[in-house]
């Protein structure tokens, strides 16, 4: 429901929600794991994400929190990192507008394995795995799209890992 003035439409507000969810589309259509999907299926998708602000250096959640939701980042920097202890922070990769993280939580109830941390001012859309689920219940087709995307990307972000480990143990030999 939009908000009224005096009876009337505020005409800015409208127009405001308007180009929010124009931008809401277009953020979603460059997303990978969305690649294959049709106009009518990023739509309804993207009236499935919620808007979600946060301050510089402000905690998004924490290693150890339930996984409940992917998100991706509209506007900002979010940064990714472990906490061996409370006193230090391990950053593993910064994340620039039109990344995604936390797609874990859509496909397992497990806990989150690192933190995000708003690098800068950030502005996130958010996804919860009860509405995912549900969309992908009732539309499998796209839901089978999604997954073997989510799937590609798990699979090249542990390839990727597979690598860094290697090349960890490689150079371990030579200390």
């Amino acid at each position: 429901m939009l908000p009224f003035l005096h009876g009337e439409p505020n005409h800015a507000i409208i127009t405001i929600m308007a180009d929010i969810e124009s931008t809401r589309i277009q953020l979603l259509r460059q997303l990978e794991i969305f690649a294959d999907l049709d106009a009518s299926d990023i739509f309804r998708l993207g009236n499935l994400f919620k808007e979600r602000v946060f301050d510089a250096d402000r905690e998004i959640f924490a290693e150890g929190d339930a996984g409940t939701s992917m998100m991706v980042v509209a506007s900002g920097t979010v940064r990714i990192s472990q906490k061996p202890d409370a006193d230090s922070e391990e950053a593993l990769i910064l994340l620039k507008a039109g990344k995604v993280f936390g797609e874990m939580a859509l496909l397992e109830e497990l806990p989150r394995s690192a933190t995000a941390i708003a690098h800068t001012p950030v502005m996130l859309m958010e996804i919860s795995r009860e509405e995912f689920l549900q969309d992908i219940r009732e539309h499998p087709r796209c839901g089978v799209r999604i997954l073997l995307q989510l799937a590609r990307t798990l699979s090249a972000r542990l390839r990727e890992t597979d690598l860094k480990l290697k090349t960890f143990i490689n150079l371990a030999r030579w200390i």
